[in-house]
Parts: C-alpha cells; structure tokens; sequence
C-alpha cells in the first residue's frame, strides 16, 4: 500500500488478526476494533454515516469520508492523491481539536484541475 510507503500506519480489514478466517466483516464489527486501537475510518460509504451513526459515538470513533462525485467516481490513483494531501490536516486537526472526530474530504472541478477541501462535520 502506497500510504505505508510514506510512513502511515495503514491497516486493511483483511490484515486485522481478529477477523482472519471470516469470509466477511461487517462495519458493526470493526466500528469497536477501531475504538479499541484508537484508528480512523477511511472509507467511501456515503450511507454508513446515516447506518452506524449510533455506534460511531458509542464508540468514539474518528472517521474521514472521502466523498466522491456520483457521475465520474473515483480511481485508485484519485483516492491516493486526495489523502496524501489531506491527512497531514486531517491529524493536525486531530490534535488541535479533539472534539472534532469526523470529517469529510471533498474534491471539486476537473481531474488535472482539482480543489480538495477538507471540513468537520456532525454526525
């Protein structure tokens, strides 16, 4: 993983020793493993806020939603560029500002030509 390159400690769900041999893991599942390890969840389910908002507060969760645009999605490479660009904010925000656990990561305008906003937001 290109993050882990970079010195992130990066963890894949099919990496957690708690869930080897399970064919899947459900959010309900790792929502408590990452509380308990004091991770971020990074992921694109633009539902799961509405699903596991609950949870998430329940367990303290931080989260960063990367939200895509619906007509033209988002590649790997996307994905790649737009973190690398905001998680160095992202933790400072972190540290700054505990309270604010959840964020959102935007993107706007052409491919070659984009504008990345990250910004809190409330569950």
């Amino acid at each position: 993983m290109a993050l882990r390159c970079v010195g992130y400690d990066v963890v894949l769900v099919r990496e957690i020793q708690a869930f080897h041999g399970q064919s899947s893991v459900t959010d309900q599942q790792l929502i408590p493993w990452m509380s308990d390890h004091d991770a971020i969840w990074i992921h694109a389910d633009d539902n799961a806020k509405r699903q596991h908002r609950k949870l998430l507060v329940a367990h303290q969760v931080r989260t960063l939603w990367v939200r895509r645009s619906k007509k033209r999605g988002m590649s790997n490479r996307e994905q790649l560029r737009v973190l690398s660009y905001v998680l160095p904010d992202l933790f400072a925000g972190f540290n700054k500002q505990p309270g604010n656990r959840h964020h959102s990561v935007r993107v706007h305008g052409e491919v070659h030509k984009t504008r990345i906003r990250l910004e809190p937001y409330r569950l």
